[in-house]
């Protein structure tokens, strides 16, 4: 935590072997970072419309994803994480690309 004391907690989102993000849906604040964990080897994370149609950004928001370039279907070793902020308030919906056609399919809420 960043210790201001309101006892919350980073966000986290589970990556988990039920092939879920767990929570699927997550409400931050602007500039806070989630982290999500990779509880079972074959996920990762993809939040670029270009290249899924699941997938979704709020306006003059960039694309992210937990792969290097452009191996989509690059995925995350079990007990690793990844990190990223969210700068720009809207709705954003992510998928894990081996997983997104069974729905492995998450949203994170930014607001201001």
């Amino acid at each position: 935590g960043n210790g201001n004391g309101n006892g919350e907690s980073d966000p986290t989102v589970a990556a988990t072997a039920s092939n879920v993000f767990d929570p699927e849906t997550i409400t931050i604040s602007t500039g806070e970072t989630v982290t999500w964990t990779f509880e079972s080897a074959g996920h990762n994370v993809e939040c670029n419309p270009e290249q899924s149609d699941q997938a979704s950004l709020p306006e003059g928001a960039d694309p992210f994803a937990s792969y290097e370039g452009d191996n989509r279907f690059d995925t995350n070793a079990q007990g690793s994480t990844y990190e990223y902020q969210f700068d720009v308030a809207g709705e954003y919906t992510y998928v894990c690309v081996p997983h997104a056609a069974q729905g492995m399919v998450g949203t994170v809420v930014v607001e201001e």
